[in-house]
């Protein structure tokens, strides 16, 4: 908790916490009646694809100068015929622009509807259309796309405005604006905002005023905003984690860095521009962070990383709990959360010294009432057994905009289901397993990817990595763990070797094989989605015949694929018999694991990690420690479609 020395006294959070009329639809009128220093600079937001923009004095914006815009925003919408209930898009690149727009919308009573700027232009036109969104603001280019893909598919289409435009057209009301800001009940929508489409099309979770904003009240208290602590957030801000940082950071009056269009590189130049002590972002843009590229000055500023969405992996973790202050390096704050359930919902503190084991996940947020592993049936399962994860709290969506079947699926026995794969232990830590969608069906059981994923990180030293699942030659409808590996140099690397050390790696671990390996060939060898996430459905589809066709100079696969097929660049590490080691689970045929069953892997350890994160160079096998994080278990068929967190 923060007490003295911060940029809000404890007086003013006192008064943001005990006002029941605070909320995610008002947030900054709030923030500014708070505040005595409405004219200090608090939003700094470089153009990012200026050359050297790094060393450009950038421009800031008060509390005051941000009111003024808002206000001016807001008369503009109004006068298109903008009300409360309305639904307004918001489709554009830049952070800062989009945050003043959505607090204008907002003010108004409005839904904001926000879009990744990423997002292929015939799925941003079908999003707007299915979440009713009559006007859309936003960057030139991209309005452009969506006016096509509307043409093409017919049917009304959202009035469009240039956003650069309306900062032009919009002028300052005559006189104050009547119902402004909006007056919100508890209920109110202010907010959709899709979810990352891993597994297809975007999901439109909803947000209300008060259930998006619970777990920020605590916020106000345990949230690093002291006078010397400065936020720099990589979060792409049309996404509901960035909005709800940027709230936070207004609401605490902390100096903040929006970064546009942000990857690993760009956050290095920032963070030695900026200097700050807080760095925000989603695992893969953290992951590409080169650590020795950041100046010893800046370094030894950083106190936290906070990754969100998906847990991070140890091999991304570990080089930059060493960045920091001279022997205390920082921490790494690593949080599962998901757009449906309004912010991160288990959190786990990372150091150089902690020595968690791979996959742990902490323990649930106070926000969260309970949270239980749950088999398909939606019977609590107990310590030890992997399940599906439901949790209970005010924070979750109270649903979805266009699928009330989705939604109604989504619950099971009063928890609302996250689509991910979980287990406890004795002493009440979680462990993330897999995703449900993405769960490899064997012709010995279910295997979970992401701790094979996190034996190859640490094995290759790769910058990412996805275990997916491919067909199995010798057994119809089953499949077999294969990896695709990215690095980040340009070095030649043999897909054989990689594969076999790999192996050897996961025999040690107690974990299954893998049956083949690809190195990828730059990012389209490893696609991911807007959020940054792999698009492991893309993935799938693409090496699904993997073991049953010719191999090539980038592919290695095992002797049971060269058996199957006769042909191929094939690998045998000691041991091999090309079924995954360790892996029992549900038997080929069977539903899934039966209530009450220990789930137990036949020759795993059930207690072996996936990794520390500091193994040898690829090449030489490496020997992950066993220190709390599952072995192989039997995977419960998830009992509804591809569920929430995406």
């Amino acid at each position: 908790m923060y007490i003295l020395g911060t940029h809000r006294s404890v007086a003013q959070r006192s008064r943001l916490y005990a006002d029941r009329g605070l909320g995610s639809g008002n947030f900054f009128w709030h923030a500014w009646r708070v505040a005595r220093d409405r004219d200090r600079p608090l939003l700094f937001h470089p153009d990012a694809g200026r050359p050297g923009w790094e060393r450009r004095e950038w421009p800031a914006m008060s509390l005051d100068d941000m009111r003024i815009a808002v206000v001016r925003y807001a008369h503009w919408y109004r006068e298109q015929g903008v009300r409360a209930g309305s639904h307004v898009g918001l489709h554009t690149g830049d952070g800062l622009l989009g945050l003043l727009h959505h607090i204008a919308v907002t003010g108004l009573g409005a839904a904001a509807v926000h879009c990744n700027p990423g997002m292929a232009s015939a799925t941003a036109a079908e999003y707007f259309t299915r979440t009713a969104t009559t006007l859309v603001v936003g960057d030139a280019a991209l309005l452009k796309d969506l006016r096509a893909a509307w043409e093409t598919t017919g049917g009304p289409a959202p009035a469009t405005h240039d956003i650069r435009v309306v900062d032009d057209e919009a002028v300052r009301p005559p006189a104050p604006l009547p119902d402004f800001p909006h007056r919100h009940a508890d209920d109110d929508l202010v907010m959709i905002s899709h979810s990352s489409g891993t597994t297809g099309r975007p999901k439109a979770p909803v947000f209300h005023h008060r259930s998006f904003f619970v777990g920020k009240r605590e916020r106000l208290w345990n949230f690093p905003s002291r006078r010397s602590d400065r936020l720099l957030t990589a979060l792409p801000h049309s996404h509901s984690a960035g909005i709800s940082y940027l709230s936070i950071a207004l609401l605490l009056g902390i100096p903040t860095l929006l970064l546009d269009g942000a990857d690993g590189d760009r956050v290095v130049r920032a963070i030695n521009a900026f200097r700050p002590t807080l760095v925000l972002g989603f695992p893969l843009t953290l992951a590409e962070i080169d650590p020795t590229a950041i100046e010893p000055a800046a370094a030894r500023r950083i106190h936290t990383w906070n990754g969100m969405g998906d847990a991070s992996h140890e091999r991304h973790i570990a080089p930059l709990t060493a960045v920091g202050a001279p022997g205390r390096g920082s921490v790494y704050l690593d949080g599962l959360g998901s757009s449906e359930m309004g912010m991160v919902l288990f959190k786990a503190a990372h150091s150089a010294d902690s020595g968690h084991g791979s996959r742990f996940i902490g323990t649930p947020v106070g926000v969260v009432r309970q949270a239980a592993v749950l088999d398909p049936s939606g019977r609590e399962l107990p310590y030890g057994q992997a399940g599906l994860l439901g949790v209970r709290g005010p924070s979750v969506t109270p649903g979805y905009w266009d699928d009330p079947g989705l939604t109604k699926s989504s619950i099971l026995s009063g928890y609302f289901l996250t689509g991910d794969v979980v287990r406890r232990d004795g002493e009440g830590r979680w462990y993330h397993l897999d995703r449900t969608p993405d769960v490899i069906h064997t012709a010995t059981g279910d295997v979970y990817s992401l701790p094979l994923e996190e034996v190859v990180l640490s094995t290759t030293q790769a910058l990412d990595a996805a275990v997916v699942a491919v067909d199995d030659p010798a057994q119809p409808d089953r499949s077999l763990p294969a990896a695709v590996v990215l690095h980040r140099d340009e070095v030649r690397r043999s897909p054989a070797d990689l594969l076999a050390v790999c192996n050897t790696a996961l025999d040690r671990a107690g974990l299954p094989r893998l049956s083949a390996l690809v190195l990828a060939d730059g990012r389209d060898g490893l696609p991911v989605g807007v959020t940054g996430k792999v698009l492991k459905r893309v993935l799938r589809e693409r090496h699904r015949d993997l073991l049953g066709r010719p191999a090539d100079a980038a592919t290695a696969t095992t002797a049971a694929r060269a058996s199957a097929t006769g042909t191929g660049n094939t690998t045998t590490p000691a041991g091999s018999t090309g079924t995954p080691a360790g892996s029992t689970g549900t038997p080929a045929g069977s539903t899934g694991t039966p209530a009450g069953s220990t789930g137990t892997a036949t020759g795993g350890t059930g207690t072996a990690t996936g990794g520390t994160g500091r193994t040898t160079a690829p090449g030489t096998p490496a020997a992950p420690a066993a220190s709390g994080t599952p072995g192989p278990t039997a995977a419960p068929r998830a009992a509804r479609p591809e569920q929430a967190r995406e």
